[in-house]
């Protein structure tokens, strides 16, 4: 081989090369967990959001049981995606510096999932409730009827990268009702479920929402008290894309 085409053939390899890693780049998420009810066994379930994202193909995960990583922009830096398993039931402070580190995280572009009763953890932080769009707040009303059931969760919005091309699906799980608007908060709600909880019996509960959070996104999901109920086929469909959509914008198949 010549010099000429030695150097031609370096070339395509590199271009190869780069290909596959842009193609192969997959999306690094840090789970905040370490803190839960005693009736959710948040090391159980935050195994199980792990392996569902891990198994899909599209994401590394990191686990961080101390919430005060997020002290650290520094930290921050290295992940696409902020993952909250927690729910601050401890009532543990979080410092002005850490929240100010998420809002700045996901103000400027990059994604938030909030599961299950997370969105109840930081009561008097009001962007974290404008992140979350709707949260739980059983001083307010919030609540579900008691234990988990099957029930038929209603696709409602075919037009939202998460959920298009989505059938309806069932849950076994705790149906979370009575969730609070945070004020001034827009969000689009993609799946809904029918509750039987107390004076609501009957009506339909947002149970995943997307919020535009500056040039942030965030997906917010009512699912998971249990193992059983992130087992759940469309459940895990449903996390899958919500996690890659909050991280990229978009959905890959």
């Amino acid at each position: 081989m010549n010099k000429k085409s030695f150097l031609l053939a370096c070339v395509i390899s590199l271009g190869m090369t780069a290909g596959l890693s842009a193609a192969d780049k997959k999306i690094n998420a840090l789970f905040i967990s370490g803190d839960d009810v005693g009736a959710h066994q948040w090391r159980v379930t935050q195994e199980e959001y792990r392996a569902m994202l891990l198994d899909s193909g599209k994401f590394d995960v990191r686990i961080s049981e101390d919430m005060n990583i997020l002290e650290s922009s520094k930290a921050l830096n290295k992940y696409d995606l902020i993952f909250f398993v927690r729910s601050n039931v401890s009532g543990e402070p979080l410092s002005d510096q850490a929240k100010a580190n998420l809002e700045y995280f996901v103000n400027n572009g990059k994604g938030l999932v909030i599961n299950h009763m997370a969105s109840g953890s930081f009561p008097e932080w009001l962007e974290f409730k404008k992140m979350c769009g709707v949260y739980w707040s059983p001083r307010d009303g919030s609540g579900h009827a008691p234990g988990t059931h099957v029930f038929d969760v209603t696709v409602t919005n075919q037009d939202h990268p998460v959920t298009k091309g989505m059938s309806n699906f069932q849950a076994d799980d705790e149906l979370y009702s009575a969730l609070v608007v945070a004020p001034d908060t827009k969000y689009d709600i993609l799946v809904t479920g029918k509750t039987t909880f107390e004076s609501r019996k009957g009506m339909n509960e947002p149970l995943a929402i997307t919020v535009n959070y500056g040039k942030g996104r965030v997906f917010h999901q009512c699912f998971g008290h249990d193992q059983k109920a992130l087992k759940q086929k469309g459940v895990r469909n449903l996390v899958i894309r919500g996690s890659e959509w909050a991280a990229t914008g978009s959905v890959t198949e």
